[in-house]
């Protein structure tokens, strides 16, 4: 019997090992790529169950953060609702978070305000400049002492505006006490076309203006002027004035007769009918008082011009009326 079972285990040796020496075989039989591909595949299933791992615990770590979380919000309403109804005068939970502003370096600072800031500023930038021009012209513009139209088209006296500006100067005194004197000259060439051309020119719109105001009261007119202006009406009688000047008939100081030409550099003598004249003061978009102040100004100035003219040698034949003078 023990034969037998001595047999029967040298059989089954025999036979694993057989076994192990054909699996041997085939195992030294697989080529590397095999080899490899095997590697890759352990290594593949490694990382895939490495990989579920971490899914796992990330899972687990956001349901825990989402349940601490609806956790916290459930103790924070509790413990507001308890703040209003009064059971607890502070809570320990419930605390005003301020928000931290970052540090910045004084140029972002600045830069930040000019970038939030740039539309007001260039405004702001505007309309200070229009003011500061505005101020700055008020201050340093030199104001008249007088201002006198000068209602003709005569080319030569036009063309002459400074050099009349200068002559009047010199007989104006400094009235708004500003150190300086200055006349202005206001010329508004008065012809037949003066209404039908004023939507280009003005003329008309500019001298209907001036003559609403109480500023400009010394006016240099002709005959075409003075019908245009009605002379009778808006002019002073200066021959009710002035009588015994030979070169004053009705409302003007006739030019034609003086030096007048030569005083302001004009070569010959001035149209027969320019004149000096004064406005009569009436009450205007200005008080009656202003103007009457300019009236007196104006007839200041016209007496020394009259004084400084007269000095010419007279012709004999001057005319005495302005029937005369225009015959």
């Amino acid at each position: 019997m023990q034969e037998e079972e001595k047999h029967i285990i040298a059989k089954e040796e025999t036979e694993t090992g057989t076994e192990n020496a054909d699996t041997g075989k085939k195992k030294k039989g697989k080529s590397l790529i095999e080899v490899m591909r095997e590697i890759d595949e352990k290594e593949a299933r490694q990382e895939a169950e490495a990989e579920e791992r971490r899914q796992a615990i990330r899972a687990e770590k956001e349901k825990q953060e989402k349940e601490a979380y609806a956790r916290k919000i459930r103790e924070d309403r509790i413990e507001l609702m308890r703040l209003k109804q009064g059971l607890i005068e502070e809570s320990e939970t419930i605390r005003e978070e301020q928000e931290e502003k970052p540090k910045l370096s004084p140029w972002k600072r600045i830069f930040n305000f000019f970038y939030h800031n740039k539309w007001w500023l260039v405004i702001t930038v505007f309309i200070v400049g229009i003011f500061t021009y505005l101020i700055v012209d008020m201050v340093a513009r030199v104001r008249p002492d007088m201002i006198v139209m000068v209602l003709t088209d005569d080319a030569d006296i036009q063309d002459h505006a400074y050099e009349l500006e200068a002559y009047l100067e010199q007989f104006t005194d400094d009235e708004n006490h500003d150190g300086k004197v200055k006349v202005d000259i206001y010329p508004i060439p008065v012809n037949d076309d003066i209404g039908v051309n004023d939507y280009y020119t003005g003329d008309s719109t500019k001298l209907m203006s001036q003559f609403h105001l109480g500023d400009s009261v010394l006016i240099l007119t002709d005959a075409k002027a003075n019908e245009f202006i009605v002379a009778e009406e808006t002019l002073q009688d200066l021959s009710e004035i002035y009588s015994d000047n030979s070169n004053v008939r009705e409302n003007g100081y006739y030019l034609r007769h003086t030096d007048f030409a030569v005083k302001i550099g004009i070569s010959g003598n001035v149209d027969r009918d320019l004149a000096f004249s004064l406005r009569t003061p009436i009450k205007t978009y200005d008080s009656l008082e202003k103007m009457q102040e300019n009236y007196d100004i104006a007839q200041k100035v016209l007496e020394r011009i009259m004084a400084d003219l007269d000095n010419t040698e007279e012709p004999e034949d001057i005319p005495k009326t302005m029937e005369e003078e225009l015959s």
